[in-house]
């Protein structure tokens, strides 16, 4: 089969396509024709290998301390088919579209993977995927609807709450403004320009221009900051959170965990670095609202397999809207 190698930590060059030995399901394993996979900032920050501080030591070890070892082929969110089972697989059959993520094993940059039917906790997730939502639609899901309904569910949001959404044209982003909507909650999203349009069809009730105008100076104040960049000041962001309000920062550095702490010990206001469990009730949750019509995934841009890194690139650039996804297959 076709895959794409990660042949070493850095430059997405070091994304090359490649024949390997297609993979064989164990007993307890189904074997998934991937028809599509996706780019996510997190695939960039692994094949770069610039993680925050607690976890880039620890995964060097565990991919390959000069090289990937361990891990040599990328992508951790797939749509696709099951061609194969297991002889103790019950919960899935051959023709199944299913859809979900690979874990810490990643491996869905290929074109057959091998997952098993119950994963634990490393192992990603797995579901049926919606019924109405292409290959390429449902790729797009799992990991960016995990971390904005974990946001919202952690923060306790309530109907009529004020959220506020930095980064919202992006791949999170988009999905919490919809999630945010869907809770009952006010939102408004903070990106480029070029963005403002798409945040504002997802439901968003207001929206700002971060390169023409100082949000951090607006005087409004929210229950949930849901912050996917990072950037610039996170202190005078902070000042727009409500008393025993929640701060959530989907990548973080040093300084930001320095100043977590620091909250955790002075302040009510809770300044949060994590990411969510994937579970797969939480999967189901998301595929529900996709059929009901309330959920949908921007794609921006598809890429044939032997294209992958010419996406990370694309993704790189901070330009997207929503989703870049790779076609493995036919969608």
């Amino acid at each position: 089969m076709k895959a794409i190698i990660w042949t070493k930590y850095g430059l997405p060059d070091g994304l090359q396509l490649k024949e390997v030995e297609k993979p064989t399901p164990k007993d307890n394993e189904v074997l998934i024709k991937i028809h599509a996979s996706s780019v996510t900032a997190g695939d960039c920050e692994m094949r770069r290998l610039e993680l925050p501080l607690m976890l880039s030591f620890p995964m060097r070890l565990y991919a390959g301390f000069l090289k990937p070892k361990r891990i040599t082929i990328l992508g951790q969110e797939l749509a696709g088919e099951v061609v194969e089972i297991g002889k103790d697989v019950t919960t899935y059959k051959v023709g199944n579209q299913v859809f979900g993520t690979t874990g810490l094993g990643f491996g869905a940059y290929a074109e057959y993977i091998c997952l098993p039917e119950k994963p634990g906790d490393a192992q990603g997730t797995l579901a049926l995927k919606p019924t109405n939502s292409t290959y390429e639609e449902a790729t797009a899901v799992p990991t960016a609807g995990f971390e904005a309904l974990h946001f919202l569910r952690k923060a306790n949001i309530q109907s009529g709450e004020k959220v506020l959404i930095v980064g919202a044209g992006g791949s999170i982003g988009t999905f919490a403004v919809q999630l945010a909507r869907h809770f009952g909650t006010e939102v408004t999203g903070v990106d480029s320009t070029e963005k403002l349009e798409l945040i504002q069809s997802l439901g968003a009730n207001q929206v700002v221009d971060y390169t023409k105008e100082d949000y951090t100076r607006s005087g409004e104040t929210y229950d949930l900051i849901i912050d996917v960049v990072g950037k610039g000041s996170v202190v005078r962001r902070l000042n727009l959170l409500k008393e025993r309000g929640y701060y959530f920062l989907a990548y973080a550095g040093l300084s930001h965990i320095l100043l977590s702490m620091w909250f955790f010990l002075m302040s009510n206001k809770k300044l949060k670095i994590e990411s969510s469990s994937q579970k797969k009730e939480d999967l189901i949750f998301l595929k529900q609202l996709f059929e009901d019509g309330k959920l949908k995934s921007i794609v921006d841009r598809s890429y044939p397999l032997e294209q992958t890194a010419e996406a990370h690139r694309y993704v790189e650039t901070g330009q997207k809207l929503g989703n870049v996804v790779i076609v493995c297959g036919v969608s």
